[in-house]
């Protein structure tokens, strides 16, 4: 009841704007993408780790101003797959064989839905933004700077570490809440209360998650246009009635996390370019069922672009390290909790997150012409502890499971090696081809559960529209 009687205020908010709204502006986004999955493989009769699927991804919005301080949107999303594989899901600890045989887990025999994206009411002032109903949202996103390279970092290295729409899904996910942010000369403040949608994986994109809530509040500002910082905390809220992943086996009970963190970005002159640097971390605590909850997470960054050179070359090198627990026996979780994060940034083949991780890595991007952009990764992954579990997932999609799945360590933590390429072409600023080629090479952790073969390959083709 509580449900529906806030989206019938929303409606009513905007019912109101709509009727007092000058010429509406109309928006279209489409994407498809064909995905390639040759996953590792446990030497299971009757399993394909092999296959190839399409998606279709259609967004349809309407938006209005009423005056010069009020203004609404409604958007649905048309979500549609092919050739979902029907064999791909393995025993345990296997799994599912790649994002494929997880659409398929959740969907069955549905391939298609229609829902509702976002539907929200905002009112605007010199400084002061309020916005109430369902609507996106990306941590990190907060006043963004004007250097080029700052705004880079923000959107790959910094934004939706924790909280994101998971973009990379085909049903992504938004929040019903409210959001409040006021703008000043010294910095940004944001503060949002919201509760997810399902979606990700799950075709009912449309119903709330009633059982999670998160608050979020951050502090973004910059000491000259070279550099970028933001404090924030985040509070997360978990009462559904499942499982919560873990290397202690049957863990229930609600999860309730606090995470404290920030991020420095700064850019410097230096001879025929610019270094740039990335600091983020954050620390958490709280309760893991009847376990207390302690993780923390970092990452240091440093690049070089020769901004005057042909193909304007950009070299980076990286570490992260994100927590994880070494006794599954006592009463302590120490493993870094990603919340909802958007995972596919971090792990651009995303079969492992930032939970219990360690990943070194190296960056090189290149800008042939104005259309054309190239860019190749490489990373080495460990397991923070061996004690823990390989991670995946992107947090809470639906009320049958945690939204995060652990495989065991086999006792060690030489996960993987991972090299890819992406291939960005736009012929015109409304329409974006990409090419993406990955390499996984399985080490100890992957041939504990794929005996068989621990090595992968993973590639799609996807087109973007804008109308």
């Amino acid at each position: 009841m509580r449900r529906l009687m806030a989206f019938v205020i929303v409606l009513w908010f905007i019912s109101g704007a709509m009727a007092q709204s000058s010429p509406l502006t109309t928006s279209v986004t489409w994407r498809v993408r064909v995905e390639s999955w040759n996953f590792f493989d446990p030497g299971i009769a009757g399993v394909d780790e092999s296959y190839i699927f399409a998606a279709s991804l259609l967004r349809a919005g309407i938006s209005g101003k009423v005056g010069k301080s009020q203004d609404w949107r409604l958007e649905l999303s048309q979500v549609a797959f092919s050739g979902l594989p029907e064999n791909s899901i393995a025993p345990a600890p296997a799994g599912d064989l790649g994002l494929g045989a997880t659409y398929y887990r959740w969907n069955r025999g549905r391939d298609g839905s229609v829902f509702l994206k976002q539907a929200y009411w905002q009112w605007r002032g010199k400084t002061f933004t309020f916005r109430l109903g369902r609507f996106e949202f990306s941590e990190g996103t907060e006043r963004m700077p004007k250097d080029t390279i700052l705004v880079w970092l923000r959107r790959n290295r910094i934004q939706e570490r924790l909280i994101g729409p998971f973009g990379f899904a085909h049903v992504q996910r938004s929040f019903d809440g409210l959001l409040l942010s006021r703008d000043s000369k010294d910095g940004n403040f944001t503060l949002t209360l919201f509760r997810p949608t399902r979606g990700a994986f799950d075709l009912k994109g449309n119903d709330q998650l009633s059982d999670v809530t998160v608050l979020y509040a951050s502090w973004t500002s910059s000491f000259d246009p070279q550099n970028d910082w933001r404090l924030f905390a985040l509070h997360y809220r978990d009462k559904r009635d499942v499982v919560k992943t873990s290397n202690t086996a049957n863990i229930i009970g609600d999860v309730k996390v606090t995470t404290l963190g920030g991020h420095y970005l700064r850019t410097w002159q230096s001879g025929e370019g610019k270094f740039d640097t990335v600091v983020w971390g954050a620390w958490q605590f709280g309760d893991w069922g009847w376990l207390d909850h302690k993780g923390h997470a970092y990452s240091f960054e440093l690049g070089y672009q020769w901004t005057k050179t042909k193909w304007q070359p950009w070299l980076r090198i990286g570490y992260f390290l994100g927590s994880g627990d070494s006794d599954s026996s006592d009463d302590e979780h120490e493993t870094f909790f990603q919340v909802l994060p958007t995972p596919r940034i971090y792990a651009r083949t995303p079969i492992y997150n930032l939970m219990n991780n360690r990943d070194l890595f190296m960056q090189l991007m290149l800008k042939p012409t104005k259309n054309l952009s190239l860019r190749l990764d490489w990373h080495k992954l460990w397991l923070s502890k061996r004690q823990d579990l390989w991670y995946a997932g992107g947090g809470a999609f639906n009320n049958a499971t945690f939204g995060y799945i652990g495989r065991p360590s086999g006792g060690s933590n030489r996960l993987m090696d991972l090299i890819d390429l992406s291939v960005d072409y736009s012929p015109n600023p409304n329409m974006t081809w990409t090419l993406y080629l990955a390499k996984l090479m399985g080490k100890e952790v992957v041939r504990s559960s794929f005996p068989a073969n621990s090595n992968g390959f993973f590639a799609f083709l996807e087109f973007n529209r804008r109308w």
